[in-house]
């Protein structure tokens, strides 16, 4: 008989296996699950060098899966520059200006991650271009909004824009309707104007060095492993084409080889869609020689994604005009979002794709871009059969009961976020609280048989699957009331969502996502009961302990199990 490593008992371990059953205990061998059922049973296979931890009735899933997390660009921006998403008033921003200012001294360039909106803060409105020249009057400053960059007079200095640089096409640049003086905001296209020109790129990754941004990583999955996150998938990572900077991946890589890596990865390569043509791209992927998926458990290529047809939440492609018009809608009344790519050179890309190998995962908020997506698969599935290939619908804000056949017909996955939790006012006001009380659909998907796998678009949303959960299960929003109870789904819904769908994106459910002996020892050791506790708190939940491979790679401070170090990485 093998002799468990680690056995933890005496618990509620929620398996989600094909019948959700609920087992007391789990055994642990190496980087695998040796057993899976009653404390006394598994017990027996203790041996002198058996680590048994009394679970005291604590529960247990499997390690939580993001299947949309921007893990290797925002986690740069995150780690150097200003975390906006956790301020909630113009006045905790304007400070962290100044205190990041003092950091980096003077000249150097302050910026953000992405995630807030004028409509989370107290004021209701973002820093005025006035207000960040008071807080950084000698620091350009770059701050990410969810509509758009504001920015200060020293940050336009730099990107040498003026009150008479002219709109680029597709972009809007915030002027006083009066004077016709800047205000510091650039929405949709025009915000290259000041990225291209930052000098050090706006934080993005490019601009570290691989020391920089594997500190960077480390630092994110310490935030992520707090939460019981064990996998992500990203997408979005560049490092396709002949020359294309390939650092993030080579990081990464690096991780890997040093055994640093905490959080499994899967990762999408980028393409350029806006610039180059569809044969480039295909011809690119095609002379590249690589197929998703390729690599191993703990870093992977999982397929071409992150193809955007429409915008993010300013910009999504819609069948009707919006309620209330966006920055970047440029006073169009008509507006009704932003088409990135043609219905014809989206269909060509997808045969191509189809034709050498590889699947697209593609950006698809609004219903009427889910309707291009529709299309494009169609046409491709029309030539080659894509059955099985698990070809993804990312988002799917507005995803619409018309749309749930063909998603099944083509047998499609789709991996859906929860940011109406965070940004309701923003959609309300966009869309109108009707419309948006049916964002994120989940329950009449999964009933109809579709899988839909739980993700947070790191770093829109914070990078903790409770959150997610919570919404999914209760569809309660941040501070604003439920919305759309009738498409909440059950706890093991959400639960799965989260774990055994999350891995089959990936092609990895025979790996991971459920407690079953033989898969890799991903678990987690919840801070509460995640089947009894109120819905209420179901938001609070946490990491005691997360194990990935079998390994500790977090513990919290009040969870008194004694892990020894050989089982901890």
């Amino acid at each position: 008989m093998v002799e468990a490593d680690l056995i933890l008992h005496g618990g509620k371990v929620l398996t989600v296996d094909a019948v959700s059953s609920i087992q007391e205990a789990v055994a642990v061998a190496g980087d695998r699950i040796l057993a899976v059922g009653a404390s006394t049973d598994l017990l027996s296979c203790a041996g002198p060098r058996t680590t048994k931890v009394d679970l005291k009735g604590a529960t247990v899933v499997p390690g939580l899966i993001d299947s949309h997390h921007h893990f290797t660009n925002r986690a740069p921006r995150a780690y150097f520059g200003i975390r906006l998403d956790q301020y909630t008033s113009v006045r905790e921003i304007l400070d962290a200006v100044k205190a990041k200012v003092a950091e980096v001294g003077p000249g150097k360039l302050v910026f953000s991650n992405a995630g807030n909106a004028a409509e989370l803060l107290d004021e209701e409105r973002t820093p005025t271009l006035a207000e960040l020249d008071a807080a950084a009057p000698d620091n350009p400053v770059i701050l990410w909004f969810e509509d758009g960059l504001r920015v200060n007079s020293r940050m336009l200095q730099r990107a040498a824009v003026t009150r008479d640089t002219p709109t680029p096409p597709n972009g809007v640049i915030g002027r006083d309707p009066k004077t016709g003086e800047l205000t510091g905001a650039f929405a949709l296209g025009a915000r290259r104007l000041i990225l291209d020109r930052a000098g050090d790129g706006g934080g993005d990754f490019r601009v570290y060095s691989p020391e920089q941004m594997g500190d960077a990583f480390k630092w994110a999955q310490r935030l992520g492993n707090a939460n019981g996150l064990t996998g992500i998938r990203q997408p979005g990572t560049s490092g396709v084409a002949p020359g294309a900077d390939v650092q993030e991946m080579l990081v990464c890589q690096r991780l890997w080889q040093e055994q640093a890596l905490t959080i499994r990865v899967a990762m999408d390569v980028n393409v350029d869609h806006d610039k180059k043509s569809a044969e480039e791209l295909i011809s690119e992927l095609a002379r590249w020689g690589v197929r998703q998926p390729f690599g191993d458990e703990w870093l992977r290529i999982n397929g071409v994604g992150e193809l955007d047809i429409d915008q993010s939440t300013d910009g999504m492609l819609l069948t009707w005009p919006y309620k209330s018009l966006p920055l970047g809608a440029g006073g169009n009344p008509a507006y009704s979002g932003v088409q990135r790519v043609s219905q014809e050179k989206l269909n060509t890309i997808a045969i191509g794709l189809n034709h050498i190998g590889w699947r697209p995962l593609i950006h698809a908020g609004g219903d009427r871009a889910l309707d291009v997506l529709l299309e494009a698969y169609g046409a491709a599935n029309a030539q080659q059969s894509i059955a099985g290939k698990r070809w993804v619908v990312d988002h799917a804000h507005f995803g619409q009961p018309r749309h749930i056949d063909r998603i099944k017909q083509l047998d499609l996955i789709v991996c859906m976020q929860y940011h109406l939790y965070m940004y309701y006012p923003i959609f309300a006001a966009l869309h109108g609280a009707e419309e948006v009380s049916h964002l994120f659909p989940a329950r009449q998907w999964l009933d109809a048989g579709i899988l839909v796998a739980g993700g947070s678009d790191y770093s829109k949303m914070p990078p903790n699957p409770w959150e997610g959960i919570y919404f999914f299960v209760t569809r309660d929003t941040k501070k604003w009331g439920v919305q759309g109870p009738e498409h909440g789904v059950t706890r093991q819904q959400a639960l799965r969502m989260y774990t055994y769908n999350s891995a089959y994106v990936t092609f990895e459910e025979h790996l991971k996502g459920s407690i079953e002996p033989g898969k890799l020892a991903d678990l987690v050791v919840v801070s509460d009961d995640y089947l009894a506790v109120p819905d209420k708190e179901l938001v609070n939940l946490r990491a005691s302990a997360t194990i990935v491979g079998g390994k500790v790679v977090y513990q919290s401070p009040d969870h008194d199990a004694d892990f020894p170090d050989r089982l901890r990485r």
